[in-house]
């Protein structure tokens, strides 16, 4: 028994594991998202960022039990699960937001990428995200599964680097911060836009549910996903917190910098700490860059095979990829910050409205439905 309730705790982090590794990807890790999304609003963006993943961590701990009660580990039928009986309607909308919280991705990728050559390399922002664009259509083509296990990885090096950055960073800026803090500093900003900016960030983040559910076979029960929600809830937004508040120690300077935690090294002094961070961000933009397009072709493969275009593997995977590529590295030009504001911020939208709030409301309602069910069932077998 004992040993039964430690695998279902370790299942639980397992998971929790697996919201954490899609949260803190490449754009994460610059810093953008924490400004634009946070750290704009000043003190707000102490406590905004745990009532966020809680509110998100309710809608995954809902999106874990429907999983588990329907037996849905794809995306498509959890979409039909969750909008039952209206799924015709709903699941254009699901996969609309799904495809262009990839574009973003991708385009947020090689955006991050050109941004920091630049301010590492002098390099110039158009050269630098066709250079990028280039590299991904390769290694996407030419990539062994090795490349891929190791880009895989980059979400262990993040975490090291921000967590040194992030202590470092807050001894340094503890004066600025503490400033921020006592004097409720706001930056002009209302505790409305806030909240609203904190709900468009969650609204984008509910997409992080599809990998979450992908790998949920092992959750057997209700209790596996409260214990998902708590681990998950203090991982994220523990973590959120921390770097906004490394981040609000160098405002408003900061808010400025389309790679804020870059900035943040380059104050800190420590060359080597700069290199480290930067190839870093490098390889771990690049990893999210190259998994959103496997994704891609995940996606719209099977549509060229029904239609019987393209009879080759190969070619109907460089097609797709070749496609992706060229578009996302057209929307790369607009900048990072814009990607970031105004592409994600449309994510956000249809996040919020069509997946996170049908997660709390729709789902909480199946949920108490179908635990109802299993009462009754029982009572009429012992009956």
């Amino acid at each position: 028994m004992e040993n039964q309730k430690s695998s279902s705790i370790g299942t639980s982090f397992a998971m929790a594991a697996v919201w954490f590794a899609t949260h803190s990807g490449g754009g994460f890790a610059t810093g953008n998202q924490e400004v634009n999304y946070f750290v704009k609003y000043g003190w707000y963006s102490v406590f905004l960022p745990l009532i966020a993943m809680l509110l998100l961590g309710w809608g995954h701990r809902n999106a874990l039990v429907l999983a588990k009660d329907y037996k849905t580990y794809d995306y498509k039928s959890f979409c039909d699960a969750l909008f039952h009986p209206y799924e015709k309607y709903f699941s254009i909308v699901f996969e609309l937001g799904f495809i262009m919280l990839i574009i973003c991705g991708v385009s947020t990728s090689i955006a991050g990428s050109g941004a920091l050559l630049m301010s590492s390399l002098a390099i110039p922002y158009g050269v630098g995200i066709v250079t990028v664009g280039t590299i991904l259509l390769l290694l996407t083509i030419f990539g062994s599964e090795l490349i891929v296990k190791v880009l895989n990885l980059k979400t262990y090096f993040i975490i090291v680097t921000l967590l040194i950055l992030c202590v470092l960073g807050i001894q340094m800026g503890a004066f600025n911060f503490q400033h921020v803090l006592a004097n409720h500093e706001t930056f002009g900003t209302s505790f409305g836009d806030a909240v609203w900016y904190m709900l468009i960030y969650i609204g984008f983040q509910a997409f992080t549910v599809l990998p979450i559910i992908s790998v949920s076979h092992n959750i057997k029960t209700t209790k596996d996903c409260n214990r998902f929600m708590l681990f998950g809830t203090l991982l994220n937004g523990a973590f959120l917190a921390i770097i906004c508040i490394m981040l609000l120690g160098f405002s408003p300077e900061v808010l400025n910098q389309t790679l804020p935690v870059y900035f943040v090294t380059t104050k800190l002094d420590l060359p080597w700490l700069k290199i480290l961070y930067s190839v870093i961000l490098f390889v771990a933009l690049l990893g999210t860059a190259i998994s959103l397009i496997f994704s891609t072709v995940a996606r719209f493969e099977p549509v060229l095979i029904k239609r019987n275009i393209f009879k080759s593997l190969s070619t109907r995977r460089i097609f797709i990829s070749l496609v992706t590529i060229a578009l996302c590295t057209g929307i790369s030009v607009f900048g990072l910050t814009n990607i970031v504001v105004k592409g994600y911020g449309s994510v956000g939208y249809i996040g919020l409205f069509f997946v996170l709030l049908p997660e709390i409301i729709v789902g909480t309602i199946k949920i108490k439905r179908n635990a109802k069910l299993r009462i009754e069932q029982k009572l009429d077998r012992a009956v």
